[in-house]
């Protein structure tokens, strides 16, 4: 499977090589602890070392990775203190992308937000977890690109992976159903562009994501208030 130019357009191999390594963590094609070989990647893709280790140095700067001297890089599963964290940033990068789409959402944006909504219900219906899970992060990626703050939009593409990585090691243990309820209520807040309600909501389902990592981090199941619909 080399990374031909009509896969990779105008971006940099190391890139390309990041965004084909972080989709096989997310969906658990790669799991916490495996061996990212780079001569045996190097091979696969068709492409040298160097673009490889460049991917690799971002993905354990994100924290998805480990990188040990003298004995390569491994997947690693962030720790549920970590998604706390992120979920903290989350609600309110999540809250103020919200807020701003609100005011500038125009109705083929709109269209695309009920388009991901519908494909996560569906995929939640077929018990396809990983699926729910890319729909779940479009719906998000939406409304961060619909803010048109670049700057939310660089931190939430940083952020974002850490619970789709979750979620998709510890399906279906979590509630998704909930999680789904959720953004049909952020859904709604966006389609009347009310940018107070639109903003809380948002706001309120990270914090309610935080919610179910700090249980999980404490030992406890998840319960129906951690992710309530708002």
């Amino acid at each position: 499977m080399a990374l031909d130019s009509s896969v990779l357009g105008t971006e940099p191999l190391s890139a390309a090589t990041k965004r084909l390594l972080l989709d096989r963590i997310v969906k658990g094609e790669l799991v916490p602890g495996e061996r990212i070989v780079e001569s045996r990647l190097a091979k696969e893709l068709d492409i040298s070392q160097s673009p490889i280790r460049e991917a690799l140095r971002d993905l354990a700067a994100a924290g998805l990775v480990d990188i040990e001297s003298r004995r390569g890089a491994r997947v690693r599963k962030p720790t549920n203190r970590e998604l706390c964290d992120v979920s903290e940033v989350r609600a309110e990068i999540d809250a103020l992308a919200a807020r701003l789409a609100a005011e500038r959402l125009d109705d083929e944006t709109i269209e695309e937000l009920q388009y991901a909504h519908q494909l996560m219900s569906d995929r939640l219906e077929a018990g396809d977890y990983v699926g729910m899970t890319e729909a779940d992060a479009g719906f998000h990626r939406i409304i961060v690109r619909a803010s048109g703050n670049g700057a939310a939009e660089r931190v939430f593409g940083q952020l974002e992976p850490f619970a789709r990585t979750f979620i998709t090691l510890t399906s279906p243990n979590v509630p998704l159903r909930g999680i789904l309820a959720q953004h049909s209520g952020i859904l709604e807040a966006l389609i009347q562009r009310d940018p107070d309600l639109a903003a809380s909501r948002a706001k309120a389902h990270q914090l309610s994501v935080r919610k179910m990592f700090f249980q999980a981090d404490h030992g406890e199941p998840a319960d129906s208030d951690a992710v309530s619909d708002g």
